[in-house]
């Protein structure tokens, strides 16, 4: 099994050729599909397989490792869904959830754990936008300290039976089948003996839970319940020989995760300055737009070189994963860097809003909403911090 870091995967695909401008068309016929002023926390009568399908209308779900023969997540799919989920991301970030969830992480634990016959009944599907899926892997314990995971799955008869519980598993309320991480009863001792399972929808012992969240909420995050689920081999990711065998998988699936958060991030940054930006040039005060006024333009100076930085951390992150090093360093510095900056990139775009900011009808008020989810999606700030810092020999 190849992991993500690997440059010999980097493909050549004709969809991973895709220009970010090719991308931008695509993404914006995506949005013109949706109806009038989405604002992705359940207001209209759209699902999360409504917004799959347009995905899948438009192209953006035709990425290289969703074909049933590839075994591994090549560099030049990361940064096309790099690029794709950073302009959704623009638009909404329920988009960029559901592309996040479905369209790359969920979706590439299939491709490089998965047995022939998983790949070929799932990758299909989720290419064609029919598919929607969940992974499962943050406990109330555990989160970036995979190895804390307490859900176990014991042998029981001629399957494997899950026990345990899962939180901020996004897209579970919905999903097809949801992908769950749990640990080998039969390793006890070994902390990495970890397996992937697939639960499909209204298995008997699962309970799923939505909880609100402060933006978001078509695609919510669930508390996940596993009370005695019975499954069978062929539901084990990989067959019943990968039941404590999925570690090097997670761990690439964690790398591609903080990735996707600091273009998610940078994205959502790029709507923040360019909405400051347009209000400043027609808000007039004292006769005059508030662009002529030199705090505000410090501002808006501020602003853009932050979000010009997030893009070159995020283009640095890719280029290290495409050259094969060992990227650990630059994916979460970008995570950490795109994360907290855009923090203050949307403070700032709150103050050029002055009052208009603080009322629904805005979309700054959204991005203010949206913004704190990088700070702990794919582990939080001060993760990225003791990773980085191992990578320097002082962790």
């Amino acid at each position: 099994m190849q992991d993500v870091n690997n440059g010999a995967a980097l493909a050549a695909g004709a969809m991973g050729a895709s220009t970010p401008t090719m991308l931008r068309e695509r993404v914006d016929a995506v949005w013109r599909r949706l109806p009038p002023a989405f604002d992705g926390d359940g207001a209209h009568q759209l699902t999360t397989k409504d917004v799959l399908k347009a995905f899948a209308k438009e192209g953006l779900l035709d990425l290289d490792f969703l074909d049933p023969n590839a075994s591994s997540v090549p560099p030049s799919d990361l940064r096309r869904a790099a690029t794709t989920i950073g302009l959704l991301a623009e638009r909404s970030g329920t988009l960029a959830s559901i592309f996040m969830v479905n369209g790359l992480l969920a979706s590439a634990v299939i491709t490089m754990e998965g047995t022939r016959e998983q790949k070929q009944q799932l990758l299909p599907r989720l290419r064609a936008g029919n598919l929607e899926l969940a992974f499962a892997l943050t406990e109330p314990e555990a989160g970036s300290d995979a190895a804390g995971i307490l859900t176990t799955a014991s042998a029981s008869g001629n399957g494997v039976a899950l026990k345990g519980q899962k939180i901020y598993t996004t897209g579970a309320a919905s999903a097809d089948w949801i992908v769950v991480v749990a640990r080998d009863a039969a390793q006890a001792a070994n902390k990495r003996a970890v397996g992937l399972f697939l639960v499909p929808k209204g298995t008997p012992g699962v309970t799923v839970e939505p909880l609100e969240k402060l933006s978001a909420n078509l695609h919510p995050s669930c508390r996940v319940t596993l009370d005695d689920v019975q499954l069978g081999l062929d539901q084990v990711v990989g067959g019943h020989a990968r039941i404590g065998a999925a570690w090097n998988t997670l761990r690439a699936t964690g790398t591609m995760e903080r990735l996707i958060v600091a273009a998610v991030a940078h994205g959502l940054a790029r709507s923040v300055v360019n909405r400051a930006l347009e209000f400043a040039k027609s808000r007039r005060q004292f006769g005059q737009a508030i662009t002529a006024f030199q705090a505000i333009q410090h501002a808006l100076v501020e602003m853009q070189t932050l979000e010009k930085a997030m893009q070159l951390f995020v283009e640095n992150a890719i280029s290290a994963l495409e050259q094969g090093s060992d990227a650990t360093q630059e994916v979460c510095m970008a995570k950490y860097f795109c994360a907290e900056q855009l923090q203050a990139i949307v403070g700032l775009g709150m103050r050029v809003m002055g009052g208009r900011g603080y009322f629904g009808f805005e979309d700054m008020s959204r991005y203010y909403r949206e913004a704190p989810f990088s700070l702990y999606a794919g582990g939080t700030v001060e993760i990225q911090k003791m990773l980085i810092a191992r990578t320097m020999g002082i962790g």
